[in-house]
């Protein structure tokens, strides 16, 4: 037996975090990191884990004394908090292993760092390791294709993805629930498109490959266990990106939810050819679905083609996400600035997009080059790379873009401070109530979702600096749409944090960003004028 623990790197604030919202239910984090809990569950079971998250408890060196191995997962935006654990554990003499995204990319930097790294999925490697760490034989690197090795079975060599249908059920149990604002669960792996940016295709690959409805029903059996209630997020890189089984899977979903009653609901990601087909949304609604996340990335159908996103070409944008939230699924969406197609009134119609398709939440981010990627290589070999992503979207990009650094700053800015005034933002959130239809059956709102409320409208009724939009929008809902008044205060809870973290922390630092480019401006314009 074996002692391990198992550590998530801290997160940095972003607007993924949610983190001035969760203030207002308690909570320290939205989302565990369902990583550590699958590789807990691909470790010999008899084996003493502990998980220590970063984002809702500090690391302590008795925490790290106490393991024989320290294992991590991360993405490279937890770079810098996964250095400094890796460090401390050098110093303490402690075993480590590091898996995920980062590590998947980034192998010889990680090396440097850790005794061992699991690169790629762990489906397969991680039995493996344990193992060999058992055994004292744990090599350096494990890699997918895996070797002949007698520790796994012979069908599983040479396998180039694992099979999804072999992923144990996520160790939930080793959750303290309280911490959280959502639960996570996936359901599969890979996406069929080729986005130039994305890594997920490059780490997953394009054959999406899918959970058995018998593991899906066991892991919301083992997320009921917990005693949680609220919204479980599906990560999949593309909920639909193999239709067919999910069209399976889905009113398996529903008929579980039936039974164990409304206390969860769900939300995912998907390709935006969802909005194609009517009978998928509902049956998603009847699910318990009530909002999808999309890559939109662009209204510009020659950035959509540039990017090679080209399942959002050649079709009314705006009409389809109307269709999902008249449909009854909220839209959420990420969009992307720096194509290299981009011209000066892109801020414009990025603005003008965003608020006419009614999208209350819009993740508007700059391009990054991510180690892998096509759009990576393709910056390489053309010589514009300034430096490795930092998974840090919201300032300069890692590359030379073709408009102006100082152009794309001041862009940006425009954008996010006109999306995140309260005035807009309210305005966005009222056309989508107008427009939005309840679905199948909704979750029931507990008691700690009410206290949540009240702290919510005390803090922005009170307390906050867009308190006047704040009430005006609320008095609008309750002449307009009353009974969707709930749903309007939850969508202003929300909210807050967008606005929030956009004041008080990215337009702060995008004017840092700006003055710093400043006098480099001011600099080669004296150059080129002195060299002519």
């Amino acid at each position: 037996m074996m002692r391990v623990l198992l550590v998530n790197p801290h997160f940095p604030d972003s607007y993924w975090s949610g983190r001035h919202a969760l203030a207002f239910a308690g909570r320290q984090s939205l989302l565990p990191p369902l990583p550590l809990l699958t590789v807990a569950a691909l470790l010999p079971q008899d084996w003493d884990m502990r998980l220590i998250d970063m984002d809702v408890q500090p690391l302590s060196d008795e925490d790290l004394l106490a393991a024989d191995v320290v294992m991590l997962t991360g993405m490279l935006v937890q770079r810098q908090s996964m250095h400094e654990v890796l460090a401390r554990c050098r110093k303490l003499g402690l075993r480590t292993v590091v898996g995920g995204p980062y590590a998947t990319a980034l192998p010889d930097e990680v090396a440097a760092l850790a005794d061992h790294l699991v690169i790629g999925e762990g489906e397969y490697t991680i039995p493996q390791l344990a193992a060999d760490l058992l055994n004292g034989t744990a090599r350096s690197r494990y890699n997918e294709p895996l070797d002949e090795n007698p520790a796994i079975p012979p069908e599983q060599w040479k396998a180039k993805k694992p099979d999804m249908t072999l992923s144990p059920t996520p160790r939930y149990d080793l959750l303290d629930i309280r911490h959280y604002h959502q639960m996570g669960l996936q359901s599969s792996r890979g996406c069929p498109f080729n986005c130039e940016f994305c890594d997920i295709i490059v780490m997953f690959g394009r054959v999406p490959r899918v959970k058995s409805a018998g593991q899906i029903i066991r892991e919301l059996d083992a997320i009921k266990a917990t005693g949680f209630q609220g919204s479980v997020f599906w990560v999949d890189d593309n909920f639909i990106g193999n239709k067919k089984e999910i069209r399976k899977l889905l009113p398996v979903i529903a008929a579980w939810r039936k039974n164990y009653g409304t206390m969860l609901d769900f939300y995912t990601e998907a390709s935006m050819n969802l909005a194609d087909d009517r009978e998928l949304v509902r049956s998603m609604t009847d699910a318990g679905f009530a909002a999808v996340f999309i890559g939109i990335e662009t209204p510009s159908e020659e950035g959509l083609k540039e990017t090679h996103k080209l399942q959002n070409t050649k079709r009314d944008l705006k009409r389809q996400v109307r269709d999902l939230q008249e449909w009854g699924l909220d839209v959420w969406a990420g969009f992307i600035l720096g194509f290299d197609s981009d011209k000066p009134e892109i801020f414009d119609q990025m603005i003008d997009f965003i608020d006419e398709a009614a999208i209350p939440y819009a993740m508007v981010g700059m391009l990054g080059a991510l180690p892998n990627t096509p759009l990576f290589e393709k910056m390489v070999k053309t010589g514009r790379i300034r430096e490795l992503h930092t998974g840090d979207q919201f300032g300069l990009t890692n590359f030379e873009t073709k408009l102006p650094a100082s152009q794309m700053i001041a862009g940006y800015h425009k954008v996010i401070a006109s999306l995140y005034s309260g005035r807009k933002f309210f305005s966005r959130c009222r056309k989508n109530l107008a427009r939005w239809k309840p679905a199948g059956v909704r979750r029931s709102t507990n008691w700690a979702e009410l206290r949540s409320g009240m702290r919510a409208f005390y803090t922005q009724a009170v307390k906050s600096p867009y308190r006047l939009q704040y009430w005006l929008h609320l008095m609008l809902v309750m002449l307009r749409h009353p009974t969707k008044l709930r749903r309007a205060i939850a969508q202003a809870a929300a909210g807050h944090h967008y606005i929030t973290f956009t004041r008080e922390t990215v337009i702060p630092r995008l004017k840092q960003q700006a003055a710093m480019l400043e006098p480099m401006h001011a600099a080669m314009l004296k150059h080129v004028t002195d060299s002519t």
